[in-house]
Formats: structure tokens, C-alpha cells, sequence
């Protein structure tokens, strides 16, 4: 059997592991990636963000979607096919693949197709598929990014066809005719709008008052009213009792009042649960939460110094895009570079039907804060582009500072909203007024511009004297 050491090992290929192996490579280091999926890039690549994201850019344009508010429902949905819609989620999955393999190899980066568990503080050994040990690694440090999966909770029939998760869904080889979404989170939604934008009938329970609840109430009013025009069904603050398959071989769920929603499926949204039951942590010294995420510092060390855990593992934000830089960050961290702190304020893209993001604080918080601030607001059919892209129901929600009036939030619904956040990200990092936006010379017509308009509504609200000298 082989034994050897090496100066990182990396347990999973997604983005925090992607990233980590990488920067370590350019260090220098030799690093091995030990991946249990069998293909590169792990969830957010195979089962996650690329796929569902994929899913979503087919269904608007064979649908005809983004069109509808000038022409109707052009886009026929009962001529669509699985396969139609599968072509493209397996294309882009197949280059990504091949995109992240080949990054591998031009930084000498090693991949070994296996499972990775501790059999002390600094040797792990690698497991085959068949439960066979393959090679024993000692590391001068790990990084765990083992990721997480959908939670399948005891009492759930899932079946992969009419009780499904986030990883079943995407291997559907059917189109349905109605949908009961169990979570109001971020996957529940975005699959519930992806799946209505088909045709498809969707139902969406939760016990909370309102879809989303990380977002700004305004914009997470807006997104509710928009998903009931497009014939979404919304059943808040609701208490599943009991999830079943009827005799008709429908899905079933009973609420504590007594209702009985019935679907063709059912899509179970409520959680994820980390990748960490193999990896034999405590030979390791590797604390754990309550919930089995592996506790970390602000380096993203874990009680063992010479492991590093980033991504869905340490159960902080799951988004792709933080443990991009939480893997990065944590193998310069493990290598006694200089290195900056993870940053205070960061986007978050939500990829429904419309899309959703923003940054910086809510209105909410800032209030419980007990910060002076103003909202400016721009729609999507106040801008040029709107009406000719055929989105009139967008929104910007700029939120500055009173006093200072230095830019403090940035929330967005409708078209684009994944990327135009990045120019509100921008302002903030670099603590500019909101006067800033208004002194700019956009393209004209575009989205972007939303910024200035919203930026002039803000002032607007201010005292007479204010807004001569601001906008003078």
C-alpha cells in the first residue's frame, strides 16, 4: 500500500476546495485533491449551482419566458421535453468539468478518486469505492471542503420520482404537471419559479410568513406579488404534519389543520446537512457543532492547527461564491501568508424567476441598528431598457446614509440583478457617496442606469437644503 506525504490535501473538488488547491499550487506547495464524487467540482458543479443555474437559462429561452410581456405565451410548454431542457444542463456540466480538470493539471495538481478519512492528526487514508484502503497521506496541512447534500430526514418516502430533493430533481425524466414545494428558502424558490415558468402548477409551504426571509422586506414583498402573478400558490405559515404517497401514486402532504395538498410531485427544500460522517474526524481532534458543521476561527482553522475546513462544512453562508474565498483565504491562512480578513459585506444571488440580490444591510437591520439612513427606489419602467428587454417589474433599492450620505446597501429584483449588484458592492467597498451615481455618465439604455435614478429618488427625500447643495 502506498504511503507518502505531501504539503496540502484537500478532501473535495467544489468551489472551496477548487480554489484552495489552486493557491496553494501557486505557492508552490504540492497538493492533492481527494474526491469522492468521481467528477470534479463537486455539488455546486454535479447536483447544484451550475446545473440548476443551466436549467434556468433553458427554460427562459425555450419558453419563450423573458418575451411574455409584449407577445404572451408564445413559447408552447407542452412541445418542450426533458431532453430539450437536459441537452443543456449536460453540456455546460461536461465543459465546466473539463474547465476545472484542466486548471488542475497546468498547477500540477494531483486528483485521487476516493474517500479521505483521518486516522490521526496528520494522516488520512484514501478510500476506494469498494471500501478498500488505496494510500495512507500525511499533510503539513488539510483542507476539508467536503461540502454538503440535500437533508433527507427520517419519515420523508423519497423515491427520486415523486418525492424528490435537490439532487433528484435534476435527474427527473419527466415534466409535471403540479408541484408541491416544501421550503421557502432559497432552493425551494428557485426551482418552485424555474418549474411555474414551464407551466407547471406549483404550490410553496412554509411555516413563515413570507418566501425568503434573508432578504429586505421590500424586495421580498415585491418577489411574493410577482410569483402570484405567474400562477404560483403560496401557503405561509404552514406546519406539515405528514408526507405520503397517496394511493393514486400522487404526493401528499397533510397539514396540522387537517388540509390535504396533492401533487404530481413534491420537492422537499428544507435544508442541507454536511459531507462529514466519513471523515472520522474525532482521530483527527476536529470539533464539531451541535449540528455536525466543523467549528472554525476567523482563519478558518479548525481545534486541530494544522486543519483547515471552508465552504458548506463549516455552515456559515452556503453560497458558492463565499467558499470560493473561504478556501482561498483559509490555504493562505495555513501557509502563514499575509492575507486579508473575509470581507464584512458580500452579494448574494438569488437565481429564481426574477432573479433577486443584493448587498450590505437590510432596512431592517439598519433600523434595529438605530442608523439614519434614506432608501432611494428606481423601477425597471422608469429605465429605457426596461420596457425594451420587456422587464417592467424590477426594482433598485439604494440605501446611503443620511448624514454622511455614504452608500450602505445596494437590493435588487428583476433582470440582471445577479450582476448589477456588483456595481452597488463597488460603492460600498470603497465607502462612496451617493452622489457618486449621479456624477457618472451611464450607458444609455441600460440597467446600470437604475443606479442614478435611484440615487436622485434618495436625495430627493431630503431636506430642501440638502438637496440643493447635493445636487448642485
Amino acid at each position: 500500500m502506498r504511503r507518502r506525504r505531501v504539503d496540502l490535501a484537500v478532501l473535495g473538488s467544489g468551489p472551496a476546495g477548487q480554489k484552495g488547491a489552486i493557491q496553494a499550487a501557486k505557492l508552490g506547495k504540492k497538493v492533492v485533491v481527494i474526491d469522492a464524487v468521481g467528477h470534479l467540482g463537486g455539488a455546486c458543479l454535479n447536483q447544484g449551482t451550475i446545473p440548476s443555474k443551466a436549467l434556468r437559462e433553458a427554460i427562459l429561452d425555450l419558453t419563450g419566458f423573458r418575451n411574455r410581456s409584449y407577445y404572451g405565451s408564445t413559447g408552447e410548454t407542452s412541445d418542450i421535453s426533458i431532453n430539450d431542457l437536459n441537452f443543456r444542463l449536460h453540456k455546460v456540466i461536461e465543459d465546466q468539468n473539463g474547465l476545472i480538470a484542466r486548471q488542475f493539471s497546468k498547477n500540477d495538481i494531483e486528483c485521487v478518486n476516493g474517500f479521505g478519512r483521518f486516522i490521526n492528526h496528520d494522516c488520512i487514508e484514501v478510500v476506494d469505492h469498494e471500501g478498500e484502503v488505496i494510500e495512507t497521506m500525511c499533510a503539513d496541512r488539510f483542507l476539508v471542503a467536503t461540502g454538503s447534500r440535500p437533508r433527507n430526514p427520517d419519515g420523508v418516502p423519497f423515491d427520486a420520482r415523486v418525492v424528490l430533493d435537490s439532487n433528484s430533481i435534476l435527474k427527473l425524466d419527466y415534466l409535471p404537471e403540479s408541484m408541491l414545494v416544501l421550503g421557502g428558502g432559497i432552493i425551494g424558490c428557485e426551482y418552485g419559479t424555474m418549474f411555474s415558468g414551464l407551466g407547471t402548477q406549483v404550490t410553496m409551504v412554509d411555516r413563515a410568513d413570507r418566501l425568503l426571509p434573508l432578504l429586505d422586506t421590500g424586495i421580498a414583498r415585491l418577489f411574493g406579488e410577482y410569483i402570484k402573478q405567474m400562477g404560483v400558490e403560496l401557503q405561509m405559515e404552514q406546519t406539515v404534519r405528514e408526507i405520503r404517497h397517496g394511493d393514486d401514486g400522487l404526493a401528499e402532504v397533510e397539514m396540522e389543520s387537517g388540509e390535504v395538498l396533492r401533487a404530481q410531485c413534491l420537492f422537499y427544500a428544507l435544508g442541507r446537512t454536511a459531507n462529514v460522517e466519513t471523515l472520522q474526524l474525532e482521530q483527527a481532534g476536529v470539533s464539531q457543532d451541535e449540528r455536525g458543521y466543523i467549528n472554525v476561527n476567523p482563519l478558518f482553522q479548525s481545534s486541530n492547527p494544522r486543519v483547515y475546513a471552508a465552504g458548506d462544512v463549516i455552515g456559515q453562508v452556503s453560497l458558492a461564491s463565499t467558499a470560493m474565498e473561504e478556501g482561498r483565504l483559509a490555504v493562505r491562512n495555513a501557509f502563514a501568508l499575509k492575507t486579508h480578513q473575509f470581507p464584512e459585506f458580500f452579494p448574494y444571488g438569488i437565481y429564481t424567476i426574477p432573479e433577486v440580490s443584493g448587498v450590505g444591510p437590510t432596512e431592517e437591520e439598519l433600523k434595529e441598528q438605530g442608523v439614519n439612513f434614506q432608501v432611494g427606489l428606481a423601477y425597471y419602467y422608469e429605465l429605457g431598457r426596461g420596457p425594451i428587454a420587456g422587464d417592467t417589474t424590477g426594482m433598485f433599492k439604494l440605501i446611503f446614509h443620511a448624514e454622511t450620505l455614504e452608500v450602505l446597501a445596494v437590493h435588487i429584483i428583476g433582470s440582471n440583478a445577479t450582476e448589477l449588484v456588483h456595481i452597488g458592492q463597488l460603492a460600498i467597498d470603497f465607502h462612496a457617496r451617493v452622489h457618486y451615481f449621479i456624477n457618472q455618465v451611464f450607458n444609455y439604455p441600460t440597467f446600470a442606469e437604475g443606479y442614478r435614478i435611484a440615487a436622485l429618488n434618495g436625495l430627493n427625500k431630503l431636506d430642501d437644503r440638502r438637496k440643493v447643495s447635493e445636487l448642485s
